[in-house]
């Protein structure tokens, strides 16, 4: 079944699978803050997949949105692997952040429910037709604020920066110059970098030049541990 949102049944359905999602990642774990996991009780998943059965929206798996040659080049992350990002994000009300990879815009509603009101998203994405995607979705659950910008990630979004986060939903070999300019001294960098396989929870402290030429201000750089 797939819901476009005016149904009774079909909310109904929705809510229940969506509610039972959060209870089995609450259980396995996953939710350990407890905004992270108010912000998944609040943002249902099919408003960012309209056109996927509920079953398969509300599995905790993730779910390809965009294939070219055949390769899956865009796709809705898992959402045991979403909580854990997010809970080692550490979002904070009011904090401004970046995200690489817009997708279908529903870990960037996550983000804006916890940084609320006071606080700003903005995901970036390369490709024309997923941020219009996810902008459209976006603006259906509510969180029109979300800027979605259509470019390329390396370079980040300068116009908004400084950023108290950022974080990448895609994969990575290197840390780009751009994203260590545009976070905040006392910010946080969640990256997937794909290194040889290591499962790295932390990098050593990234060092760059101080704003007035002191001795230089250090960086705590993320990667993503995959378990709870």
């Amino acid at each position: 079944m797939t819901i476009d949102g005016t149904d009774g049944e079909g909310q109904k359905d929705a809510s229940a699978r969506h509610h039972a999602l959060v209870t089995r990642l609450k259980e396995g774990g996953y939710l350990s803050d407890p905004r992270v996991e108010a912000a998944f009780r609040a943002v249902p998943r099919h408003l960012f997949l309209p056109d996927v059965p509920l079953e398969v929206v509300y599995a905790d798996e993730a779910i390809p949105t965009k294939r070219r040659d055949g390769l899956v080049i865009s796709s809705s992350s898992q959402p045991a692997v979403m909580a854990i990002m997010l809970d080692q994000l550490a979002l904070q009300p009011g904090h401004r952040v970046l995200e690489i990879g817009a997708g279908t815009g529903y870990n960037a509603a996550l983000m804006a429910h916890i940084v609320g009101n006071t606080g700003q998203v903005v995901t970036v994405d390369i490709d024309d037709d997923i941020v219009a995607a996810a902008h459209a979705h976006l603006a259906v659950a509510g969180f029109p604020a979300v800027h979605v910008v259509c470019g390329d990630g390396a370079l980040g979004s300068a116009d908004a920066a400084p950023y108290d986060r950022i974080i990448l939903t895609v994969g990575a070999r290197d840390i780009a110059p751009a994203w260590i300019a545009q976070v905040r001294p006392d910010g946080r960098l969640l990256v997937p970098l794909r290194q040889h396989r290591a499962r790295w929870t932390r990098l050593p402290r990234c060092e760059r030049a101080g704003e007035r030429g002191g001795t230089g201000v250090t960086l705590p750089i993320i990667l993503p541990r995959l378990e709870p």
